[in-house]
């Protein structure tokens, strides 16, 4: 069997299987077994699949049948043009979720030496972007699973920044030692409804942590607590920067303005969904 064949079968396969881009996932799969990049693949349509290489694809394409996410096949994930480490412990990270880490490095970039906490890090994909794009920040990265923290190490040693990000295995509610202030927090929580996990796509509900999906009956049950604690724990003048669930800003923004808050924005993401909310403190 050439590439070609390949993968026209596997798109098949993946179609008959209900993968919503059978054919992009076949070709992103054939990559990691020709160990080449995607625009390169049509050059090599006629190179039969080699003793090895047939095995490999057939087995790939088995688990993403299973609908294993393509990430957890391939390893890794792009996320702000960086790649990221991911597995079954992690939350894979979202292009909506790299508006939120621009804005947050952003603001940070005001500063001469921020102090930032991101909570509920998994992956650190959001941590170690921000460490990256404000070399002169402090940055603190917070989760309570342990398992999610050792791909957030192992994902800032591939990225040089492992001596800048403070890791802590902590409950968000918890105040980090020292009573310490940060000039910004940050936090893609978890925010869906309770009773909308089991209608997820199979790629999250079985593959992702429920622990970072979960949000309770309504969603909300992070930003109620984070509302009242994150008060405590930021500056007079800084900021906190929420990613929310479709449909969630007023309810959020309500929670905010009635524990202290002043929300400055919300604004969308790329398909115009209300994703990013910021606030300060309403009496500094």
């Amino acid at each position: 069997m050439n590439v070609s064949e390949a993968l026209q079968k596997g798109a098949d396969q993946l179609t008959a299987a209900g993968v919503a881009t059978p054919r992009v996932d076949s070709e992103w799969l054939m990559t990691h077994v020709l160990n080449c990049s995607r625009p390169e693949i049509v050059l090599r349509y006629g190179d039969v699949l080699t003793e090895v290489q047939k095995p490999q694809w057939d087995t790939l394409m088995d688990r993403r049948t299973a609908r294993v996410p393509l990430q957890h096949l391939l390893g890794s994930v792009d996320f702000c043009g960086l790649d990221f480490k991911v597995n079954g412990n992690v939350l894979i990270p979202r292009p909506e979720t790299e508006l939120l880490a621009e804005g947050a490095w952003q603001f940070a970039n005001i500063s001469d030496r921020p102090v930032i906490l991101d909570i509920g890090t998994g992956s650190g994909c959001i941590a170690i972007s921000i460490a990256i794009n404000c070399p002169q920040s402090e940055v603190h990265a917070l989760d309570v699973s342990v398992e999610a923290l050792k791909v957030a190490r192992e994902n800032a040693e591939q990225h040089q920044v492992q001596e800048r990000i403070n890791f802590h295995e902590a409950d968000y509610r918890s105040v980090l030692p020292g009573q310490m202030l940060f000039d910004l927090i940050v936090s893609n929580p978890p925010y869906i409804r309770s009773t909308e996990i089991p209608k997820l796509q199979a790629e999250v509900r079985e593959h992702d942590p429920h622990l970072a999906l979960d949000g309770g009956a309504d969603g909300l049950d992070f930003y109620r607590t984070l509302a009242i604690h994150a008060l405590e724990q930021l500056q007079p003048s800084g900021r906190l920067m929420l990613e929310i669930g479709d449909g969630q800003a007023k309810a959020v923004s309500a929670l905010l303005l009635a524990a202290g808050w002043r929300v400055l924005e919300v604004f969308p993401d790329l398909n115009n969904v209300q994703r990013i909310v910021i606030a300060s403190p309403a009496n500094p």
